[in-house]
């Protein structure tokens, strides 16, 4: 059954944009080459990662919507665990309708705005049931009077 994925993979920090685009081309042809069409590939750029990953800080961040039949997805991901320059990669399924097809690889300009804080960062909303918390409505553990003799 053919079905709609995402892909995210992140190359090597330390090519240069021609090599960046001859991997992006090699992920794309690996997908062709098993049965799916490529609909759009996004370039993010080279962004920091939020830790690191075999010893690197950085890297090309790139997202490629497609089509393929389900049976082929480990068959993608065993070849992108091997492939040289990409270093991570996630696959998931596409909700939601697909973008424009497009002939050439897209580039964004400038940072990526995330839909959701995923940094850890409080919303306004939580940080303010928190102010209204008493501090005898908090339990402590010198008010316990268990085990005491």
């Amino acid at each position: 059954m053919v079905r709609d994925y995402e892909l995210m993979y992140i190359i090597r920090p330390e090519l240069e944009d021609d090599a960046v685009r001859v991997a992006v081309k090699s992920v794309r042809a690996l997908i062709e080459s098993h049965g799916g069409e490529v609909v759009k590939t996004t370039l993010w750029g080279k962004r920091r990662l939020a830790y690191e990953v075999k010893r690197l800080r950085e890297g090309h961040y790139v997202l490629v919507v497609f089509h393929l039949d389900g049976a082929k997805v480990a068959e993608i991901e065993r070849a992108l665990r091997i492939h040289d320059t990409v270093f991570r990669h996630l696959i998931v399924v596409h909700e939601g309708p697909m973008p424009d097809p497009e002939a050439e690889i897209e580039e964004i300009e400038g940072p990526v705005e995330p839909e959701a804080e995923v940094d850890g960062n409080v919303p306004a909303e939580s940080a303010d049931a928190e102010d209204d918390l008493a501090a005898e409505d908090v339990p402590s553990a010198i008010d316990d009077d268990e085990g005491d003799i």
